[in-house]
């Protein structure tokens, strides 16, 4: 597999056949990725400020309490907003499954 850039386009050469990929194909292929990431951290917050209100919300902050309670205690909304942003990551990742030719090439022809 050979690639080169030329005026604004990245051909990929494999097996004898030229594919052409136009840049702004591949900038719009990246900017999904940016709009999936802020979707996920934005989940992420979201959750965790929930998740966090509700707990300081139901009982306060204990006092006289050993420190590895407060490690628990502050942890498990981060932990739980953590899990439930992942599956919205996967969710988001597999829902519409849609490869681009280039990203399909890359997963056949790479080790």
């Amino acid at each position: 597999m050979h690639w080169y850039y030329t005026e604004g386009e990245l051909t990929v050469k494999i097996e004898g056949e030229e594919h052409k990929f136009s840049l702004e194909q591949l900038i719009r292929d990246s900017s999904v990725y940016k709009v999936r990431r802020k979707k996920v951290q934005l989940c992420f917050i979201i959750l965790l400020s929930v998740a966090m209100g509700m707990q300081l919300y139901g009982g306060g902050i204990p006092v006289n309490q050993d420190i590895y309670f407060y490690i628990g205690y502050f942890l498990t909304p981060v932990i739980i907003a953590g899990v439930f942003s992942s599956l919205v990551f996967l969710f988001l990742k597999f829902r519409k499954k849609e490869f681009s030719k280039l990203d399909t090439m890359f997963q056949e022809y790479l080790p």
